[in-house]
């Protein structure tokens, strides 16, 4: 069932008048687990009848508009997720600093979540219940951290005590038409080399092979909504099941590991190493299915300094919430946007500092401030802050606190005031730091302007700044 927290929103709550304890508990006559049962089960076209629950037991009924289901489910609670059982030797939730706000240190491991928001499961607290719920409904695609496909490398590097056969559980969503990203976090000693060859060539047996009829637009998983395909189009098109993409992404290590297993870096050898060996596995794949199937992230290709794959090559993006192609992606997005600018004579006129991480700040003066160059932009100032919060191996944007950022922020000259840009990835949805600080505690006694900048719409954002 589904505990509302407050009335449906004018003009639906003449339909039910709220009261404390109320709760979903039946559509059209069907059980209600969750909001996915709720958008899973709405009709297209007819009224619908919802079923509520009050405290006392007593039962009350409504007739709805499918339409309104939307705005009925905000009144609802927060879903809240199923918490991992995991011990994974590389887990980036045991290496946070002690005093952080509680929910840094959840786990989560929800399929719901990862169908909605693309966050990564194991699969490890599926269960039969689960796994047939995927399968009836379609909750396709799924993202999945598979990290070693070998159920003894699998088993230590999770640190589970039973032993799971992910490719088992991947046929069976497979067979059933659900679509999975794969991920595999990269851990020198662990799960690198032949054990890496193992897991991709078993993946790859997994893979679709390409539609040439698909198309391949670009949408964040944020942007998805409750995913549930929607008309009769795409309801006569279901997906193709299988182990479409397979990202690869070094193992991040902070300086709070105290107690940990020893883990060992991603040096500059083994990210090239890496990028060698996911090179000679695209050709493979392409050649098999028709497109690359595994893709590295970003940051093998700044530490080493190699050159980025062309932008096409990343076929359709699948992986870019985890920045994998994101650097070639925004790139090519500004650049065409900047020569959309320049023909309107709408270019930017204002001069930036951006204060980033060090991984970011490399991806900047690489790729980003060539084209800003090339377009005659105006000047911006690219600061890489090292991180001291999490220690200084670790240097995604993502992972910066208010603890590093306001001192590099008071370091900057007074004069010029200067416009001063911070990455969206530093701030939660509740616009706070991992540390809790606000950007008006950022910002707070020092002369500059300080904003939160845009990653897809950077060049609308600095535009309208004039």
């Amino acid at each position: 069932m589904i505990r509302l927290i407050q009335p449906f929103p004018a003009p639906l709550d003449r339909l039910h008048q709220w009261q404390p304890g109320d709760c979903l508990t039946h559509l059209d006559g069907q059980p209600l687990d969750d909001v996915l049962d709720l958008y899973y089960y709405t009709p297209e076209s007819r009224h619908t009848r919802l079923r509520l629950q009050r405290s006392s037991g007593e039962e009350v009924e409504v007739a709805i508009d499918p339409a309104d289901i939307a705005a009925v489910t905000e009144s609802f609670a927060p879903l809240e997720f199923k918490t991992c059982a995991c011990d994974c030797v590389f887990c980036f939730i045991d290496q946070n600093p002690k005093g952080m706000r509680d929910q840094i240190y959840v786990k989560d491991e929800d399929y719901r979540f990862s169908f909605l928001y693309g966050n990564y499961i194991t699969l490890t607290s599926l269960g039969r219940k689960g796994l047939q719920r995927i399968i009836d409904q379609g909750m396709s695609p799924l993202y999945v951290s598979v990290h070693s496909t070998d159920i003894e490398v699998r088993t230590r590097m999770l640190g589970i005590k039973r032993r799971i056969d992910v490719l088992d559980i991947l046929r069976r969503l497979m067979e059933a038409g659900i679509e999975i990203h794969a991920q595999v976090v990269l851990c020198p000693g662990w799960n690198d080399g032949p054990a890496l060859d193992q897991t991709i060539g078993d993946l790859l047996e997994m893979a679709p092979l390409a539609d040439p009829q698909e198309d391949e637009v670009f949408q964040p998983v944020c942007d998805r909504g409750h995913g549930y395909r929607e008309g009769e189009e795409q309801a006569e098109r279901p997906s193709r099941g299988g182990v479409r993409s397979l990202a690869v992404v070094p193992v991040g290590l902070s300086a709070h590991r105290v107690g940990l297993t020893q883990l060992d870096p991603v040096t500059h050898d083994i990210a090239a190493a890496a990028i060698e060996q996911g090179r000679l596995w695209q050709a493979t794949a392409h050649q098999k299915v028709g497109y690359n199937f595994v893709y590295l992230s970003d940051e093998f290709y700044l530490m080493t300094g190699t050159p980025f794959p062309p932008t096409n090559e990343y076929d359709g993006f699948w992986q870019v919430d985890s920045a994998i192609g994101l650097t070639c992606r925004l790139r090519d997005l500004w650049d065409e946007e900047l020569e959309w600018a320049a023909e309107d004579g709408e270019l930017p006129t204002r001069p930036l500092t951006v204060l980033t991480g060090e991984l970011a700040a490399q991806a900047w003066r690489r790729e980003f401030l060539p084209v800003l160059l090339r377009r005659h932009c105006p000047e911006v100032e690219v600061i890489g802050v090292p991180n001291t919060f999490y220690g200084h191996t670790v240097t995604v944007a993502g992972l910066m606190s208010g603890a590093d950022l306001r001192p590099a922020l008071l370091a900057l000259p007074a004069h010029p005031a200067r416009t001063v840009v911070l990455s969206p990835r530093v701030f939660n949805s509740d616009g706070r730091t991992l540390d809790d600080m606000t950007l008006e505690d950022l910002a707070a006694d020092q002369p500059h302007s300080v904003l939160v900048g845009e990653e897809d719409g950077f060049i609308a954002f600095w535009r309208e700044l004039g």
